[in-house]
């Protein structure tokens, strides 16, 4: 008898199944024990296509074929060997160089010259079917996507699909996307995010936690503004909406800026304005730089990132980095800590924090995961009742009652009421930062972490917007252009004009003239001479056509 061995594949596919690889075994062992064959090992690859031989154990047979144990590779039809006729052709001649050949169960080819002929018909036709079938697949696909359907490509998180493919929204998983959004344009770290995913027990839709990585990819996800992609296909409006727009351009803007902030530190020397200093001259960021001395010594400064890479002719000179820091720290604490700014922050950090205790989306969530766990704690104990019992339904029914546990934990958190932060308290806070020695490396990292959004430097003035706000997730978004604007329309005093500037929103703008000089042999100082102090929380960086004089003490002039 001649040893043979029997080669089983079925591709991907919803009707595609085990059941395929047994019925190929079948016919393949009747096919050998009918001429005289005898089995001496299985190859099997499962959810492979046959377009290409990158599949594990084909290679395997392929490789076992030189070591001359079986003779013969019995396939139930030659398209299981491969649907391409160039590999085909290799592969047979890697098998041939090894005294192998290649029968099919249900293809009788004949030796000789017409079996070879037809050989070459059955593996065209099995490339043909192939061919075909990928293109009707993706024709479907195709049609599918032209009426945002799910494709099967994968769902993003806050979705489901209905009977007719359709996308529909799961509140559950639309809450979380919706914190992720928040949180990040709050001014969160996407590390920060997932560490509160983690520690409140908020898995992905497959259970697993969510990553830096994963959690990069909502955030610029833009199914999540309406958006069907499907390949070239693009639908605005082709699934419901979780992200309003606003906030999504708002994500996308910090995640960009990120992206090209340069480091904060050079060597062990901190640079406190790192990503919020903005050159006047050409609106590129400034970074940190140094220096060293005809003595050896060595000095930090701020350049303009694009004269320093040469990316277009800026002339701003750079600025010293020690007398930079010092006068935003020295006019922060002396025009931003003020009475009526103070209270104006503390009346609206009660009224955002009354809008918080409201939210109970996070409440629900737990509770339907809660709901979910003790469902599939009750299928296992109904299993477990008709006899079922196994290592894995043991330890699958400790998982869930652990997850149990943290939803239960959490949903107490939600539910205990959160404490208040009183108005005093909001002042307190804030008035803790006056009086500080505007020379401390510590006291200006604190000032400028705190309350410093963006500085705009000129040749011969500062413009400093700070992070006060009504709904502090605007903060990071106005541009250069709508700040400068504002900053104009300050200047010219239109009280009583409307504006036609950008608006800018919910900042406090501060604009003065500055200038350097040397003091000693090798000191420089910066001074600042006030220009304008614009407050502004409103819509428009001047007072509205309405003329009405504003209640807001932010508002007005100083």
């Amino acid at each position: 008898m001649t040893n043979a061995v029997i080669y089983a594949r079925y591709s991907p596919g919803p009707n595609q199944t085990d059941q395929s690889i047994e019925g190929q075994i079948h016919e393949c062992t009747r096919f050998c024990e009918d001429n005289d064959l005898r089995i001496v090992g299985t190859y099997i690859d499962r959810k492979q296509t046959g377009r290409n031989d990158n599949r594990a154990d084909f290679q395997k047979m392929l490789r076992d074929s030189s070591r001359r144990g079986f003779s013969t590779v019995v396939v139930w039809k030659i398209d299981r060997f491969g649907r391409n006729r160039e590999e085909i052709a290799k592969n047979k001649a890697v098998l041939r160089m090894n005294g192998v050949r290649v029968l099919s169960a249900k293809e009788h080819i004949p030796d000789g010259p017409e079996g070879i002929i037809l050989e070459s018909v059955l593996e065209g036709l099995a490339e043909y079917y192939s061919a075909n079938l990928s293109q009707n697949i993706k024709r479907g696909m195709r049609e599918s996507a032209l009426k945002c359907q799910f494709n099967g490509s994968g769902l993003s998180t806050g979705y489901t699909v209905d009977a007719d493919h359709k996308y529909r929204i799961d509140p559950d998983g639309a809450a979380v996307v919706r914190t992720i959004f928040e949180m990040y344009d709050s001014g969160k770290k996407i590390a920060d995010i997932q560490r509160y995913l983690q520690q409140s027990n908020i898995k992905t839709m497959r259970g697993k936690e969510y990553t830096h990585y994963g959690i990069s990819r909502i955030l610029r996800n833009r199914v999540y503004i309406g958006e069907y992609h499907w390949h070239d296909i693009v639908v605005p409006g082709g699934v419901p909406q979780i992200i309003d727009n606003d906030l999504f351009d708002r994500v996308q803007k910090r995640l960009e800026a990120n992206k090209h902030a340069p480091a904060a530190r050079r060597g062990d020397v901190d640079f406190l304005l790192t990503s919020k200093l903005i050159c006047g001259n050409c609106k590129s960021t400034m970074i940190g730089d140094c220096g060293t001395g005809k003595n050896g010594a060595r000095w930090y400064y701020y350049t303009c990132r694009a004269k320093k890479t040469k990316s277009n002719k800026c002339r701003k000179k750079s600025v010293p980095k020690e007398a930079l820091e010092r006068e935003v720290t020295a006019l922060t604490a002396a025009y931003v800590l003020r009475d009526d700014v103070i209270d104006y922050i503390a009346n609206k950090v009660v009224e955002i924090q009354k809008s918080e205790h409201d939210d109970k989306s996070m409440l629900r969530y737990f509770e339907s995961q809660l709901k979910d766990t003790n469902k599939a704690i009750a299928n296992i104990m109904r299993a477990i009742e008709a006899g079922i019992i196994t290592e894995t339904t043991r330890s699958r029914l400790e998982e869930l009652e652990d997850t149990k546990r943290d939803l239960e934990t959490e949903i107490i958190k939600e539910k205990v009421a959160r404490p208040t932060i009183e108005r005093e308290q909001v002042i307190f806070f804030l008035e803790k930062f006056r009086g500080g020695n505007v020379d401390d490396k510590e006291y200006q990292r604190k000032i400028i972490d705190t309350f410093v959004n963006k500085v705009i430097l000129y040749d011969d003035k500062i413009t400093i917007t700070y992070n006060y706000s009504t709904d502090s997730t605007k903060n990071a978004e106005n541009t250069v252009e709508s700040i400068e604007s504002a900053a104009s329309a300050a200047e010219c005093k239109c009280s009583n004009k409307s504006s036609s500037s950008p608006p800018i929103t919910r900042i406090l703008l501060l604009r003065c003239s500055c200038y350097f000089f040397r003091r000693g042999s090798n000191r420089t100082v910066l001074r600042s001479r006030i220009s304008s102090v614009r407050w502004t929380v409103g819509k428009s960086a001047c007072v509205s056509a309405h003329g009405s004089a504003p209640s807001d003490p932010l508002r007005l002039h100083q």
